[in-house]
């Protein structure tokens, strides 16, 4: 830690850094052969820079995150592990189930007792087969889990339906190339983009909580929570494909003599309507897998049982919860992914 600290400050005090680096090299004349070394020695300089502050940051954030390699491949780490990921594969549907004489998960119990043997062939600490039961869950569990999933992806929804119209407004405002022609609108612009970033900086987790305590636990308020993070993300990734639109077709409205909304509405709405379906689509594949963690606060969906769950140690039942959530990722992935390809 402290060799680290004392490497970066020196690195402060003797380098110069990259912003004067790129700024004196837009003052040189590539033509001029000695502006030309200039120029290599410029690059050469940064490049070694740049090593040494990577090297830096890597042995820094090595001590604050406490890297212990030795910690991943202790042994009895490794059994709690192997012991759980029985538990909750046991949730999945069909691995408990027998076919023949045995099932996927004895399998699974078989191919982790092959390293338990290797590990006491090698060691002399001998530690105990796995030897964990398997008691699938019931059709019953499922229908209820299912019953909250749909809550989840509605919840998800509704967040996300709201939060487009306002966001769509929001973000002429909130992109530069708009609102650079006057004081106001600059004004404007920096009040909603430190909105934004208020807002955007904070947690959904943390929402979740503040909407449970003001309108009391469930989906709504997991739905607001999600609504007003989702704002602000999509005002962003908005402005930011506002703001990379062509000028001409802007220039020429101008020139007709067309109010600002009109230029907005016929010179960059068009330009950016693909972006923006694409930004909202992603979006909805976000919110419905932040639904599950909201839901761990108060905020509905199947996060309120999974919690539940994990609190009660009921492993089993967190892993049908788990695989129930990995296959509606999945196919929100899936069809996000073919919806895209289609507005292309």
């Amino acid at each position: 830690m402290g060799i680290g600290a004392v490497i970066g400050f020196i690195i402060s005090i003797k380098c110069k850094g990259f912003g004067s680096w790129i700024a004196s090299i837009s003052k040189l004349q590539v033509n001029n052969p000695e502006d030309s070394l200039k120029l290599h020695n410029h690059w050469k300089f940064a490049r070694i820079e740049a090593v040494i502050l990577v090297i830096v940051t890597v042995i820094t954030g090595w001590v604050l995150t406490n890297v212990s390699i030795a910690k991943v491949f202790q042994i009895d780490g490794l059994l709690g592990a192997g012991r759980l990921s029985l538990q909750l594969a046991c949730g999945i549907p069909g691995v408990g189930e027998n076919i023949g004489s045995s099932s996927l998960y004895d399998a699974m119990q078989w191919f982790l007792n092959l390293f338990v043997k290797l590990h006491n062939a090698v060691f002399s600490n001998h530690v105990d087969l796995f030897s964990v039961s398997c008691q699938p869950n019931d059709l019953s569990y499922f229908s209820k889990a299912i019953g909250k999933l749909a809550e989840s992806i509605y919840l998800a929804f509704i967040a996300t339906f709201f939060s487009v119209p306002i966001a769509f407004v929001l973000s002429f405002f909130a992109s530069r190339n708009l609102t650079r022609h006057s004081r106001a609108m600059r004004l404007v612009y920096v009040l909603i983009r430190s909105y934004m970033n208020i807002t955007r900086s904070i947690e959904p987790l943390i929402w979740a909580i503040l909407f449970s305590v003001w309108i009391g636990i469930g989906p709504f308020a997991g739905s607001l929570a999600l609504m007003i993070h989702s704002v602000s993300s999509l005002v962003k990734q908005y402005s930011e494909a506002v703001e990379g639109v062509e000028e001409g077709p802007i220039e020429a409205l101008q020139a007709t003599g067309a109010n600002r909304i009109a230029v907005v509405w016929y010179a960059v709405v068009p330009q950016v309507i693909l972006p923006f379906l694409a930004f909202t689509i992603y979006r909805w594949d976000i919110n419905v897998r932040m639904a599950t963690v909201i839901g761990l606060v108060g905020g509905g969906g199947i996060g309120s049982i999974l919690i539940q769950e994990q609190m009660l140690a009921r492993w089993t039942q967190v892993g049908s919860l788990a695989f129930l959530i990995f296959l509606v990722v999945w196919c929100m992935d899936f069809l996000s992914a073919r919806i895209r390809e289609a507005i292309q």
